[in-house]
């Protein structure tokens, strides 16, 4: 063997290289366990105090203890022989995904649409609005970027439009010109969109640095735009979407105080009851007494209402009048029925009276809208003086009780005297008395303004309004001289102050977002779940590692153990390099590691079925060895070239799970390539030279598919029609029954949902359908079946599908929530998922491309490979019978079967490696094919094709079984959550075998009968 001493030097310096990354995983894993012990021995003291806690209270202290012990040793060197820190080794540790530890995966969209109002010195020009209007309609149905879609329809609208002169304005003029052309604003408006993604990006890795995730991803999605943001470990969904999705317009507003805005709040009451309910206003003539109702009382979060004539304006709101209904109530106070005035009851006097301050009402959340509603009327909109906005306070009460604040408009453009862009220091801080605050610094201009508007205000609130919700209203001791200021978190738990604070200067630290930005996807999954997942993926990986290990052993006997050792180090090698790339390790990237070692034993297969060969025909070991690796080069090549070439195609259109399993399986190839090829050879030239023994087979193996001579082309219109048969069945069956298409290609939401009991799947529907009610009144039953164990349900439901906003999906859970309590028992929401519809159009386009650039690409490897459009032509043709007959058996077995059979993005990465690995054991048959035509030019065609599948057979299936053979252990062990996946994989091994040796060979001589039918003539 040439070059020996090279290949052991590479293997050491490999070998040390992994060992070297692997390592840091082992240290912090031992900090992590003196975590764990130091968090039970707290929890001990504390349930010594205190042994009523429940089960969840003591996980929340443990939690708490183990991250206060980690965050103390975050700096302390941990790795002496380095030099690294705790934190440091954590940065270079192998990640672990999501699905495996539990936390959230966003995928944020930059709103290009706003961007482009939000530049407009126009934007109200009737052109410019529809055609903005008019490009996100059709966004909805185009894959095009929206400046694209702007610029064509713009013209079509208004063909002699100037875009400059929607543009152009005093405040951008630098930016637009007045002069530029149509081309020109567009192509600044392309500019402005990539700096915003970009600027975006940038944004949120501040905020997300800044949040305590360790180990966050954060990467701009190439093709889309899109951000993809993994957060493991995170548990509080809403602080997530709210400090992602916050523009952090920050604005400083002067206030109304509560006893001016009183009485226009009276009125606005009476003006809302004459308008809807004359007849209770009629009522209300002959009694001069309105009321405030039990209730409203209830709806508050005051204990009573105002009622004290004397003490304010509002003087019509008096005590309950017992003899009328609730309803009549409603109707002569509809305001006051959903919003409580701000007051509260004199000691001294036992009157109530008006809160001073800028705070006029409360109401719960889910009182808001109807309030909007009553203020934002025709008839009321006029009583609201044009200087008073009302806006609502951005933290609900654990009640879900919210405030409603008067703040008062000073400038001639309605525009707020001061705003965010002034603002260039913020930090969470405390007070001397320990209390907690943020404290924020202004620029010189900022500090200016608010040195006038502070001094103007002493003794009043100054409101702190942030994306139009006001987070806190001090009162103003003093002018504030040099532009730094603190900000109070106000009264709750120290817990939720110190987040609030940490939120609030982590926002206007990092800046405004250039453009707002929503959620199109979103995937939570429980710690639970993630564990769960460690447990079946470790039990699967084991045991196939096993089955692979003993099955090599028992086939090839000594050759088995070299092959077995190989396999040990490309795993060693693989996952070494995943920890130097940093790159995550989730469920599907096991999966992928698993099939990896089923894939990679096919390099030794091919090796040692060639050295059998050759000894089978007289050649001493050595010689055997040397011609067998030879004569296997080429197959081995080709085989793993095309599975590579998939691979890339995956990584590049998938994300998420999807490009993990790429990963992972591009890696795989590399390293399995190297232990298979140059690892085994060094331990068998090492043997040779010091005459140990080498044997390639067992008595049991020996004998195995010699004088085998299977008529594969005499029998192939045979099998046509076998698959002709199945392909006409699924196409049947896509016509009636479809797929099963989940939210990755339908948009929608799906949870995951574990109840204390077992609960029939109609059941819950009917319960979810009678709170999921559309706008028309119609009850959207979700889609509900048994995800695993019986008393595990995935519920799929496109409820308010095509609504935005973190409100929504606040409303969405409740609604949920509030159906899964009419049973009246237990659960516990394991995983969610959320896809937005317009995300879900691009990962089916993009599933689409995957697919088809996959087949494109090796068709066209196969072809410049064999120099024959018949044998590329055949590999498409086979690859293609293979995926349609997996989407056929999907489209039939669905809902039949006991586990999920649903499209979703990983079926896409499952379709795809079932192209690989069908153009692989195609490839290798193909190689024999050209091998013997090579040498047998005299032989019919029909005779060299049986003879060059025949000779392949028994690598053909002895890598079909040990690849099955793992699928299958993971199907067992590897839990519900991939289960589908791993199903189409075996489909497609099977599938794969079978079309290799019976279609894409055979139509070799039927797509080319002419030239290569009988070699004789040539």
């Amino acid at each position: 063997m040439q070059n020996k001493s090279a290949i052991w030097l590479f293997t050491i310096l490999l070998s040390l290289a992994c060992l070297y990354q692997l390592s840091f995983s082992w240290v912090t894993s031992g900090v992590e366990e003196e975590a764990l012990q130091e968090a039970t021995f707290q929890l001990d003291s504390v349930l010594n105090v205190t042994p009523e806690l429940d089960l969840a209270s003591q996980d929340s202290v443990k939690k708490h203890y183990e991250e206060k012990y980690l965050k103390r040793n975050a700096s302390k060197e941990v790795y002496p022989l380095l030099g690294y820190t705790y934190s440091e080794c954590k940065e270079k540790e192998i990640n672990l995904g999501l699905d495996l530890q539990g936390g959230m995966s966003v995928t944020l969209e930059v709103s290009i649409p706003e961007l482009v109002v939000n530049l407009a010195g126009n934007a109200k020009d009737p052109g410019f609005k529809a055609a903005i209007d008019e490009s996100i309609a059709r966004q909805q149905e185009s894959q095009e970027d929206f400046i694209t879609l702007f610029a064509r329809t713009y013209e079509e609208l208004n063909p002699e439009g100037k875009l400059a002169g929607v543009f152009h304005s005093r405040d951008n003029k630098t930016l637009f010109p007045r002069e530029s052309t149509n081309e020109e604003i567009i192509q600044i408006l392309r500019t402005e969109a990539k700096v915003a993604i970009d600027n975006t990006e940038k944004i949120i890795r501040t905020r997300i640095d800044k949040f305590g995730v360790a180990q966050p991803t954060i990467q701009k999605q190439q093709y889309s735009g899109r951000i993809l943001i993994e957060l493991p470990g995170v548990k509080d969904k809403a602080r997530v979407r709210k400090v992602l999705q916050s523009t952090a317009n920050l604005e400083f507003w002067e206030t109304y105080d509560n006893a001016k805005v009183s009485p226009i709040l009276s009125d606005i009451n009476n003006i809302v009851s004459t308008t809807l309910y004359p007849d209770a206003a009629k009522a209300l003539e002959k009694d001069s007494t309105a009321t405030i109702t039990d209730e409203t009382a209830e709806n508050s979060d005051l204990e009573e209402l105002l009622g004290d004539t004397s003490v304010a304006d509002t003087a019509d709101v008096l005590d309950t009048q017992n003899d009328l209904t609730a309803e009549q109530q409603r109707q002569l106070n509809p305001l006051y029925s959903v919003l409580s005035p701000a007051a509260y009851p004199d000691q001294a006097t036992g009157q109530y009276r008006l809160m001073e301050g800028c705070v006029v009402g409360f109401a719960s959340v889910a009182d808001t809208a109807d309030v909007n509603k009553y203020l934002n009327m025709k008839q009321t909109r006029g009583l609201i003086p044009a200087d008073m906005r009302l806006l609502w306070g951005a933290k609900p009460t654990k009640d879900g009780v919210v405030s409603l604040y008067a703040i008062k408009i000073t400038t001639r453009n309605g525009k707020a005297p001061l705003d965010g862009s002034v603002i260039v220091d913020a930090a969470q801080d405390f007070n001397f008395k320990g209390e907690i605050e943020v404290v924020m610094q202004m620029n010189a201009d900022g500090a200016t303004t608010w040195a006038k508007m502070t001094a103007a205000n002493v003794g009043k609130p100054v409101a702190i309004v942030l994306d139009d919700a006001i987070y806190s209203a001090p009162f103003v001791q003093g002018e504030i001289p040099n532009g730094r200021s603190t900000i109070s978190m106000g009264s709750g738990p120290r817990s939720e102050q110190l987040n609030e604070a940490e939120d609030l200067a982590n926002i206007l630290k990092a800046g405004a977002l250039p453009a707002p930005a929503k959620i199109v996807d979103e995937s939570v999954v429980g710690p639970s779940l993630g564990q769960k997942n460690i447990d079946s993926g470790f039990m699967s990986f084991l045991i196939a590692l096993a089955v692979i290990l003993c099955y090599m052993i028992f086939y090839y006997r000594g050759a088995g153990i070299v092959s077995d050792i190989a396999l040990v180090a490309n795993l060693f090698f693989l996952i070494g390099a995943l920890a130097s790339l940093q790159a995550s390790l989730t469920l599907p990237g096991i999966a992928g590691i698993v099939l990896t070692i089923g894939m990679s034993v096919d390099a030794n297969v091919l090796i040692y079925e060639r050295i059998r060969e050759e000894l089978a025909i007289g050649k001493s070991v050595k010689a055997a060895i040397q011609e067998g690796y030879k004569k296997a080069y080429a197959a081995i090549i080709d085989a793993n070239l095309t599975t590579l070439l998939t691979a890339f195609v995956l990584a590049a259109f998938g994300s998420g799970p999807i490009k993990g399993f790429a990963t992972t399986l591009i890696i795989g190839i590399f390293t399995s390539l190297f232990s298979a090829i140059f690892i085994t050879r060094l331990i068998f030239t090492w043997k040779l030279e010091r005459n140990k023994e080498v044997s390639f087979s067992s008595k049991l193996t020996e004998g195995l598919f010699k004088n085998i001579n299977i008529n594969f082309v005499g029998n192939r219109k045979k099998f046509y029609v076998i698959s002709a048969l199945l392909i006409v069945a699924g196409i049947a069956s896509f016509a009636t029954r479809g797929l099963n298409l989940g939210v990755d290609f339908t948009g929608g939401r799906t949870y995951t949902v574990k109840f204390e009991k077992v609960l029939a799947q109609e059941d819950v529907k009917s319960a979810l359908g009678n709170v999921f009610i559309a706008e028309d009144g119609r009850n959207l039953s979700p889609e509900v079946k048994t995800f695993g164990a019986p008393n595990q349900l995935k519920i799929t439901t496109n409820y308010m599908v095509d609504k935005n906003g973190q409100e929504v999906d606040a409303l969405v859970e409740s609604k949920l929530n509030e159906g899964l309590r009419t049973f009246g028992t237990e659960y516990s929401i394991e995983e969610s998922r959320k896809v937005d519809p317009t995300i879900s159009d691009d990962i089916e386009a993009s599933a689409f491309l995957a697919i088809f650039f996959s087949l494109i690409v090796i068709f066209a490897y196969i072809i410049f490979r064999f120099r024959k459009w018949q044998y590329g032509l055949g590999a498409l043709v086979a690859m293609f019978h293979d995926v349609i007959i997996v989407l056929s058996l999907f489209s039939i077995f669905y809902g039949i079967l006991p586990f999920s059979l649903e499209i979703d993005q990983s079926f896409i990465a499952a379709i795809l490696t079932v192209v690989g690995y069908s153009i692989n054991d195609t490839v290798v048959v193909f190689d024999r094919i050209r091998e013997n035509l090579g040498i047998r030019k005299r032989d019919e065609m029909n005779l060299v094709i049986n003879d060059s599948l025949n000779s392949t057979l028994s690598r053909t299936l002895n890598t079909s079984v040990s690849t099955f053979v793992v699928l299958l252990t993971i199907f067992i062990f590897g839990g519900e959550s991939i289960q589908g996946f791993v199903f189409a994989l075996m489909i497609g091994v099977v599938v794969g075998t079978y079309s290799s040796l019976y279609i894409a060979s055979p139509l070799v001589i039927d797509l080319g009968a002419k030239n290569l039918e009988d070699n004789k003539k040539k």
